[in-house]
C-alpha cells in the first residue's frame, strides 16, 4: 500500500483530459486541469462526486498525469481497491497534488476520518492541492466527523453530470479515435443497445474490442461484434 505514495503504480495509458468527453462537466474539467497544472501558493480543496461509472477515476488519473508532467509532487490513493490503511493517510505530507479516490469507503471509520481530517490540515499548511471523490456530496456520505464534512465542503464541490445516450455515443467514438479505431455511428449505437451503459463498462468493452480486432485483423463491424459475443 505504501507504494501508492510515490506513484510507482502505473496509470492507464490513455487516461487524460483530452479523451474525457466533458459535455456538461466543462467547469469541473477546467478547474481540475488548473489544479493539476499549477504549483500554487494557496491551498486548493475539491470534492468530485457522481454515480458509479461516471468517470471520477478517469479524471483522477488525468489529473495525476498532468500534475506529474507539470513537475508537481503527486500522491494517488485508491481507497476502494484495498483495505483501508490509515497509516497511508498519515504519511502523506500535504505537498503537491493529493488525489484520494472513493472516500466513501472510510465513512464511519473514525480513525480513517481523523487521518483524512489531519491530512486536510497539512494541505492547508503546505499550500497543497487535495482532490477527493465519492458517490455523493460530502454531507451525504455518513461521515461521523462533522469537522471533516465541513472541511470537504469548504472548497469546490462538483457533481459529474451523467451523459445522455447521444453524448455516450460521442464519448465512445472519441475514446475509440484516440486508439486509432474507426467506430461508425451504427456500431456505437449497437454497443449502447446491447451492453451496460455506464462509461466504465463501455470503455472496458472498448479495450476488449480493440484487442480482438487487432488479433483478428478485422474491421470493427456489427457482424464482428456479434461473433465476439458468441465466444
Amino acid at each position: 500500500m505504501a507504494r501508492q505514495l510515490t506513484l510507482s503504480v502505473s496509470l492507464p495509458d490513455r487516461a487524460s483530459f483530452d479523451n474525457f468527453y466533458s459535455a456538461g462537466n466543462e467547469e469541473l474539467v477546467t478547474a481540475l486541469r488548473h489544479v493539476a497544472a499549477t504549483v500554487s501558493s494557496a491551498p486548493t480543496v475539491m470534492h468530485v462526486f457522481g454515480s458509479p461509472g461516471c468517470g471520477k477515476t478517469h479524471l483522477m488519473y488525468a489529473g495525476v498525469r498532468l500534475a506529474r508532467e507539470s513537475g508537481q509532487t503527486v500522491h494517488y490513493l485508491p481507497m476502494r481497491e484495498q483495505e483501508v490503511d490509515v497509516s497511508v493517510l498519515e504519511q502523506v505530507d500535504g505537498v503537491g497534488l493529493i488525489c484520494i479516490d472513493d472516500i466513501d469507503v472510510i465513512a464511519g471509520r473514525r480513525d480513517a476520518e481523523r487521518a483524512l481530517f489531519q491530512l486536510y490540515e497539512r494541505v492547508q499548511d503546505s499550500a497543497g492541492h487535495l482532490v477527493t471523490t465519492a458517490h455523493q456530496a460530502a454531507h451525504h456520505l455518513g461521515l461521523a466527523l462533522s469537522d471533516l464534512v465541513s472541511r470537504l465542503q469548504s472548497g469546490g464541490a462538483y457533481r459529474i453530470t451523467p451523459l445522455t445516450d447521444t453524448q455516450k455515443r460521442h464519448a465512445l467514438r472519441l475514446r475509440a479515435a484516440g486508439r486509432g479505431m474507426a467506430l461508425s455511428d451504427e456500431v456505437a449505437d449497437y454497443v449502447l443497445r446491447r451492453y451496460p451503459r455506464d462509461t466504465h463498462a463501455l470503455f472496458g468493452l472498448l479495450d476488449r474490442i480493440d484487442e480482438a480486432s487487432l488479433t483478428a485483423q478485422r474491421r470493427i463491424t456489427i457482424p464482428f461484434l456479434q461473433e465476439l459475443d458468441r465466444r
